[in-house]
């Protein structure tokens, strides 16, 4: 029985790191479900970056924000409702492990680090939606 266990766990463990496709991944992602799609705002909250106003269309590209608009692999390793943690890769590009947290559908909590390039990265961010993709931001 003991030895039963112990495979299960080594099972349960290897589960949390076998890639899936980014959309897989991020579609399966309980936190980003409850993000409202819309004009978001991101202010740093470490002072290492500027803030910056983008549309989301799909709460997934949080996830990746020192990666911007790259297909990346991604692998979950916390999956709860208002909670999320994720390690992604790059091919060419490096990688990268961000952070988020769901206050509300509207307020989200961002810590990403990692590697663009062989330089790297750590940014904090507290984002918040401000309204639709149409609204130009004053």
């Amino acid at each position: 029985m003991r030895c039963s266990l112990g495979l299960m766990g080594i099972s349960v463990a290897v589960g949390l790191v076998i890639p899936t496709s980014a959309g897989q991944a991020a579609s399966q992602l309980q936190a980003l479900s409850s993000i409202e799609a819309g004009l978001w705002d991101l202010r740093s909250t470490s002072g290492r970056d500027v803030g910056r106003s983008m549309c989301v269309t799909d709460p997934s590209v949080l996830l990746q924000l020192g990666h911007p608009g790259r297909a990346c692999s991604r692998f979950p390793i916390v999956n709860q409702p208002k909670n999320a943690d994720v390690y992604y890769s790059c091919a060419g590009a490096g990688q990268g492990q961000t952070r988020l947290r769901v206050e509300t559908s509207r307020l989200v909590q961002i810590e990403t680090q990692g590697f663009l390039y062989q330089e790297p990265f750590s940014f904090s961010f507290e984002a918040r939606r401000i309204g639709d993709c149409s609204r130009a931001k004053p």
